[in-house]
């Protein structure tokens, strides 16, 4: 039996095959700066962003992520898949690779959108498939130590209204509009 060689490399993380397809989505689309796959709620997994900081772009791949589902629930288009915001010097693509994974890509101004579409759509399919089971196992964060404010009582407002209670914040209970006087 032949001796088992002590300088093999472990199975390469989740992270490191995560990247790896980032790297892909990089250099099969022209235009394309960095990418990033995150969990949906805006913590990083893996990153090939080198002009931003990871964590920021995370967070709102995040909450485009939120805004985006909650639009197309609402419309009648089901459930969330992608979303492309363009901006005056470049694009900002929000995939989602599974209900707890997002991707986010970075492009320049000459990004060719429909390239992006037809070439990462594969790729964060496998983005999918690497995180699969680390979604499932990864930790979840802490919980936070405070528990949640409690909701204050409504304040006064301009012209000494009250906000009914369960009213928005910022909103006031107007008074009624009395009738003209007859001239």
């Amino acid at each position: 039996m032949p001796a088992q060689r002590k300088d093999r490399r472990p199975a390469d993380t989740v992270p490191d095959q995560v990247q790896t397809q980032l790297r892909l989505i990089k250099a099969s689309v022209t235009g394309v700066t960095g990418s990033l796959a995150a969990t949906s709620d805006g913590l990083v997994v893996a990153h090939d962003i080198l002009d931003a900081e990871p964590s920021r772009v995370a967070a709102l791949a995040a909450a485009t992520l939120a805004l985006a589902s909650r639009a197309t629930l609402a419309t009648g288009c089901g459930t969330f898949r992608e979303t492309v915001a363009r901006g005056t010097d470049g694009y900002l693509a929000v995939y989602a690779a599974s209900p707890s994974v997002i991707v986010a890509v970075i492009g320049t101004s000459s990004l060719n959108v429909g390239m992006l579409q037809y070439r990462a759509r594969k790729i964060i399919e496998r983005i999918a498939e690497h995180t699969k089971t680390w979604a499932a196992t990864a930790p979840a964060p802490a919980p936070t130590a405070a528990p949640a404010a409690p909701v204050a009582p409504a304040a006064p407002v301009a012209g000494g209204r009250v906000s009914p209670a369960g009213a928005r914040p910022g909103t006031a209970q107007l008074p009624k509009r009395r009738p003209a006087a007859p001239a």
